[in-house]
């Protein structure tokens, strides 16, 4: 666990941030994660020995571009804390949010993919000191009740991404959830059993939570679906056409997948978690 500073109580830096400067940031920060890409690459290396998922730099430099020319919100010494498995590409999306919107972020997140957060934020907390920006960002490496209990009064709000677990866990008023592959699977066919068990894999060895729904028919197995409000993402295997236009036209609010792969998209659906 990062040993807890007086750092992370520290007010941060004032700055305003024109559409110049945050696109001259945004340049810099591509520069850099193209000159330590290799640094990234062998620290994904290690990564994978404990956990499966590849990091692509060009995914790295896409999230970045996204928030060029964003307009930038001075909020008035807002401070997070964020909750979530450790995925980089989350990582740099918060990281970015925190920076057009002068939020303090306190990030807490377990060992998936620790070698490559690691560098992600010295390099985006490296190129903030350039820019004086100060106490914007930190970390903590794993989840722990202690450690947070000690730091939560000292933030406005808690927000959990895609670890329902933990979300349950702390069941209180100022915290909010927000999914990230959170995905509920259902599968109607022993002829598809192969195709699901591998995506259960992969969603294990990328730390998505997947449920997968065993109940007698479609209907009971979309109403479990429809009735967790905390997934996002449904996945029906079927022959069935009957059941293949059931799911289509009864699932409510949750992106659909059926007979398809569901992780075709490097990054899950990103929300504005800071605002």
């Amino acid at each position: 666990m990062e040993k807890i500073n007086d750092k992370i109580f520290e007010p941060v830096s004032r700055y305003t941030l024109p559409n110049s400067m945050l696109n001259e940031i945004l340049d810099k920060l591509k520069e850099t994660l193209i000159k330590n890409s290799s640094q990234i690459l062998d620290a994904n290396k290690e990564d994978v020995k404990h956990n499966k998922k590849q990091i692509k730099i060009k995914e790295l430099l896409e999230i970045v571009e996204n928030y060029r020319n964003n307009e930038c919100v001075l909020n008035d010494d807002e401070r997070k804390i964020v909750i979530y498995r450790g995925d980089p590409y989350l990582t740099l999306h918060i990281c970015l949010q925190a920076i057009t919107q002068r939020t303090k972020v306190l990030l807490i997140y377990q060992q998936f993919m620790l070698g490559v957060n690691e560098i992600l934020l010295k390099i985006i907390n490296g190129l903030l000191e350039e820019y004086k920006i100060f106490n914007l960002i930190y970390k903590f490496d794993e989840f722990s009740l202690k450690e947070l209990n000690k730091v939560k009064t000292f933030y406005d709000q808690i927000i959990v991404i895609g670890d329902t677990t933990i979300y349950q866990m702390l069941n209180e008023e100022n915290v909010k959830f927000y999914p990230y592959n959170n995905i509920g699977l259902y599968c109607d066919s022993e002829k598809l059993e192969k195709l699901q068990e591998a995506i259960y894999i992969y969603a294990n060895e990328n730390e998505f939570e997947l449920e997968v729904i065993y109940e007698d028919s479609i209907d009971e197995a979309i109403q479990v679906i429809n009735s967790d409000e905390n997934k996002n993402i449904a996945i029906l295997l079927t022959n069935d056409e009957t059941n293949k236009e059931k799911f289509l036209n009864q699932i409510k609010d949750k992106e659909i997948f059926v007979n398809e792969n569901p992780f075709k998209s490097e990054v899950g659906k990103v929300y504005n978690y800071l605002s």
